[in-house]
């Protein structure tokens, strides 16, 4: 532990010893629109050149309005330079720096949209990988390695606030209770199965990632920590174009895919296909003690897993924006993700006194064909009123069905006793439907009111057939079969009002919700329904001290809902030993949410350290459990009594002279747990810490290192608690062909140290479970740009790189 912990303190030794910025004394701010239309133009980047060599001096990008701003810039002449997908770029006349005026305000700059293929601009310099505004903390990925070779859920390793355990679930915060959004939307692809899609999309389709820990009445509520937003990338270079990348990783390892584009006028048409081999080797150990509560006798047993699987995705989208004038708008588009996963395992059971005599050992197989097939379609319409209002109206559905084919054989050892066999078939499927409305309108000089209506419409359907070999023949085990179905209706009504006042600017937001919830139990013909109304309010509020620096200070309620696998009473068998079940008397989680903060942003350069509060009413968590004799132990969900979490969260992103940049996390926070309500004496209070130093070294104009760390400490839970976990990533790009084309080596968890431990501490029950992946996974992965980037086919003058 000691030589993880002197790694991350030798990275950030490095970070703070490299050298400061120049101390500069004007200011150039503006503001970017598009041309035609007014609209803003948001994340576009803005950098300041010298007039007399064209150097970069300083950069950053436009925020949500399309506004900008440039501090502490010594004074001289400058030229300033916008890039922006999709537009022509743009070069100001001489901007001159002086005593006399220090301060300029270049008002509105008008981009013109790509009409004919222009010559590429490519500024040595990179854009802002974090910014914030009042609502969320916005996460550029493309300067990230694993952005071309790796999986989202690689690439969210890398994301200040997130932890990514090794099965792909991610926590926010040090919460899993958290809502994932693909382009502002809710999908179903991000239910429960999310950790193993995570896993599978390919990284190079995101072009930001949004956190929300507070987000406004909007957004749904769900999600203990708050939102993460997946924005999907949309190329906008006018003409045809489009991006091809090939990875080839260790033990047969293999993702490739595709992005097409074409651009004309109001016409935007885009598809992408990406195929995905993968590998899955995963080794997990169990260790038990259990004792008697009336004799005090001990007994042992230890299982040990070993799984092989080779997960093949295959995720495609298609999709085209057609601004049909200046007031209507139609975009439509289609996602599909197919799935099989073939997995193989091997379990070993044994059972011995406390005389360490072996009352029991066999060794368990599986062989498990599973699929996923999913399909989603989006259509929205929005219409301008006047010159500033704006009416949409969208719509998605979504349908998914997998399968889970389980075959087991089983082999006993002490007593010998004739081999058997049973199958487990588990069949789900989902229908999900989701209608927004939406109206967005200024309410008054810099304020804006926004109403909406959703309505949210879904269904799931569980299935478990089990059988047994008996004999020659196969026996329905009706006491392992089972169906549920589970109903969910949700009517949203929304509004926020948007207001700056001078330096101070609010966002308020109220959501009601009538939720209508069914629990079937088709098996034994019982149905429980669980309908309840909410009222969610929302307030944001910030001060700017400066264009450089921001106070905010921000509230939230949001809810937490089981899922049908939550509530579902039916067992799932892994085992004899082990099995799983729902419970349909859960209640939804309520918290309550406070974050206050400062922030200093400066160029690419920025600082923010955030104080956290949570307080969490009937909290969803999984506890264990003896059943059976107190042999079988049971996995379920409960409501605690109520939780509560504290916590300082510190940023800092900052651009090291022309060698290095850095992003630096920490988070710390103390958790406190209720359990009375579950027999558990007294309440459990730790505190837990997190810690990320992502740094890029640029080691010449082509060629770029990149060393990721995260050490996660001990964290609280009701039974026990998880132990601390520590990976380092790093990779390696190369640019070719004036930058048309990388070769990337990518090598995560380099010294194999990523372990999952958890202790569970009850009566009657002590348990070590480790679980750990095959280390080093290593890619070797190409991409190469294509398409309509110059005009007549002459060099690119000036170079922007983002």
């Amino acid at each position: 532990m000691l030589q993880k912990l002197n790694l991350v303190v030798l990275q950030i030794f490095i970070v703070l010893s490299l050298s400061g910025q120049t101390k500069s004394t004007g200011q150039i701010s503006g503001t970017i629109v598009e041309k035609g239309n007014g609209n803003s133009v948001e994340y576009a980047s803005i950098q300041l050149l010298k007039v007399s060599d064209q150097t970069p001096v300083e950069g950053t990008i436009t925020d949500t309005k399309g506004n900008f701003s440039i501090t502490n810039v010594a004074f001289g002449e400058y030229n300033l330079a916008v890039s922006f997908i999709g537009f022509e770029n743009f070069i100001s006349p001489v901007i001159s720096l002086s005593k006399i005026q220090p301060t300029i305000n270049l008002g509105k700059i008008l981009l013109e949209t790509s009409t004919v293929a222009v010559e590429e601009v490519v500024v040595e310099g990179k854009r802002s990988t974090y910014t914030q505004t009042i609502d969320k903390k916005i996460f550029s990925v493309g300067t990230d390695l694993t952005s071309s070779t790796g999986s989202v859920s690689d690439l969210m390793q890398n994301i200040p606030s997130l932890q990514v355990d090794m099965e792909g679930n991610v926590s926010l915060r040090g919460s899993e209770n958290v809502q994932i959004l693909i382009n502002g939307k809710p999908s179903a692809m991000m239910g429960k199965n999310r950790a193993m899609v995570l896993q599978q999309l390919p990284a190079n389709s995101i072009e930001r990632i949004e956190i929300i820990t507070n987000p406004s009445a909007k957004f749904k509520p769900d999600g203990t920590a708050g939102i993460i937003n997946l924005i999907l990338k949309k190329e906008r270079k006018e003409g045809f174009n489009g991006t091809l990348t090939g990875n080839v990783g260790n033990k047969n390892r293999y993702n490739s895919s595709m992005a097409l584009n074409y651009h004309k006028g109001g016409l935007n048409l885009y598809g992408s296909y990406g195929l995905r081999l993968d590998r899955r080797d995963r080794y997990s150990k169990d260790n038990r003690i259990e004792t008697d509560s009336l004799t005090g006798e001990r007994s042992y047993m230890f299982q040990s897993i070993d799984s092989r699987a080779r997960p093949t995705s295959n995720i495609g989208q298609l999709g085209f924006e057609w601004e049909i004038n200046d007031k209507n708008a139609i975009e439509a588009s289609a996602n599909f993700n197919y799935m099989t996963f073939l997995r193989e395992d091997t379990t070993l059971t044994q059972n011995w006194d406390q005389n360490q005599v072996f009352t029991s050992k066999y060794n368990r197989y599986r062989h498990d064909d599973e699929y996923e097939r999913e399909i989603e379609m989006a259509a929205k319409y929005t219409r301008k009123i006047g010159e500033d209002q704006e009416f949409s109206i969208d719509f998605t559905h979504n349908v998914q069905k997998e399968q889970e084919d389980n075959k087991f054989s089983n082999k006993y050892l002490i007593p010998v006793l004739p081999d058997s066999k049973d199958n487990t078939l588990i069949w789900q499927a989902s229908n999900q439907n989701l209608l927004r409305v939406n109206y967005l309108r200024p309410s008054g000089k810099d304020a804006e009111l926004e109403l909406g209506y959703e309505l949210e419409a879904d269904r799931n359907d569980l299935n478990f057939k089990a059988e047994n070999l008996v004999g020659s023949t196969w026996i329905k085990d009706k006491a392992k079969s089972n169906q549920f179905l589970f109903d969910e209706t949700v009517h949203a009504f929304y509004a926020t009002d948007k207001q700056t006042f001078g330096k101070f600017g609010m966002m308020a937001g109220l959501r009601a919700e009538q939720s209508i919830i069914t629990s079937h139990l088709v098996t034994i013909d019982s149905i429980v329904p669980n309908n309840y109304f909410s009222i969610y309010p929302t307030l944001h509020t910030s001060y700017n001290f400066s264009e450089a620096s921001q106070w905010q200070l921000n509230y939230s309620k949001r809810i937490n809902r089981p899922e049908g696998d939550d509530l579902n009473p039916f067992p799932e068998y892994r085992d004899p030993y082990n099995l799983s079940a729902g419970n349909p008397k859960l209640k939804p989680e309520q918290i309550h949410s406070v974050e206050t903060g400062y922030l200093f942003h400066k160029g690419a350069n920025t600082l923010s350290a955030t104080i956290y509060y949570r307080n969490t009413y009937n909290k969803l968590t999984e506890i264990t459990k003896l059943i059976k004799n107190n042999t079988v132990l049971l996995t379920t969900k409960e409501n605690l009594a109520s939780s509560s979490s504290t916590g300082l969260e510190a940023i800092v992103n900052r651009t090291l002279s022309k060698i290095a940049t850095v992003n630096l996390n920490f988070n710390g926070y103390f958790n406190k747990l209720d359990a009375t309500n579950l027999g558990y004496s007294g309440s459990k209070t730790a505190f837990s810490w997190n810690t990320a130093l992502n740094t890029n070294f640029n080691i010449t104009k082509l060629l770029m290192v990149q060393v990721n760390s995260r050490y996660t400490s001990a964290i609280l839970t009701p039974q026990g608690e998880r132990q601390p976990t520590f990976i380092v990533n790093t990779g390696a790009r190369y640019d070719l062909f004036k930058r048309k084309a990388s070769l990337m080596l990518t090598v995560s968890d380099l010294f194999d140290t990523f372990r999952n431990r958890t202790i569970v501490n009850i009566t009657g029950l002590h348990r070590e479970i480790e679980s750990r992946r095959a280390p080093r996974i290593v890619y070797l992965g190409f991409v190469y740009h294509f398409g309509s980037t110059t005009k007549n086919g002459k060099e690119p003058q000036l170079k922007y790189e983002e």
